[in-house]
């Protein structure tokens, strides 16, 4: 039963990124809709016990894999030079702004709320790890080409280096 509302799940959060995508906005905002509303924490078509169970943690470790992979590929050092510090300055700014600013404000919320302010930390982190994603989504989705669409690849993998560094302090 579980393997359906997975398979039911995918199939919705097809459905919703085409029909976003005919409001002229992007399919990775439906997905993302999609796994707000039929995650553990509003419908729980995706429960706990599915995402706790062993083939779909392989699953999710094969696709981060595959992902690594393509992203890799672009991660050409003849590449990135050629961009120019621009690059690296651009990609170390947004990387490290989404996490202070992410930290901060969480901060703030779980300071007035009473919860452990060191969360915020791990809210800053998580918010650097996914920051180019829906970018380089929206560039794919719409075929787009120029100056600042091509250093995306390489940031996103620059992003995740930075975000590695991060976590390991």
């Amino acid at each position: 039963m579980t393997i359906f509302k997975w398979i039911i799940s995918i199939a919705i959060a097809f459905a919703v990124g085409k029909l976003i995508s005919k409001a002229k906005l992007p399919a990775i905002l439906g997905w993302l809709i999609t796994g707000i509303i039929v995650g553990s924490y509003a419908f729980s078509l995706i429960s706990d016990e599915l995402i706790n169970t062993e083939w779909y943690q392989t699953l999710i470790h094969i696709l981060e894999c595959a992902v690594g992979i393509m992203i890799g590929t672009e991660l050409v050092w003849r590449k990135i030079k050629s961009y120019g510090k621009a690059l690296m300055i651009t990609t170390l700014t947004q990387s490290l702004g989404t996490f202070a600013l992410v930290s901060l404000v969480f901060g703030i919320v779980f300071y007035v709320s009473g919860v452990p302010v060191y969360l915020a930390f791990i809210f800053g982190g998580i918010a650097l790890a996914t920051a180019p994603a829906p970018a380089l989504s929206i560039v794919n989705e719409f075929k787009t080409k120029g100056s600042v669409t091509k250093p995306l690849i390489p940031m996103a993998a620059l992003d995740d280096i930075v975000g590695v560094a991060v976590f390991l302090r």
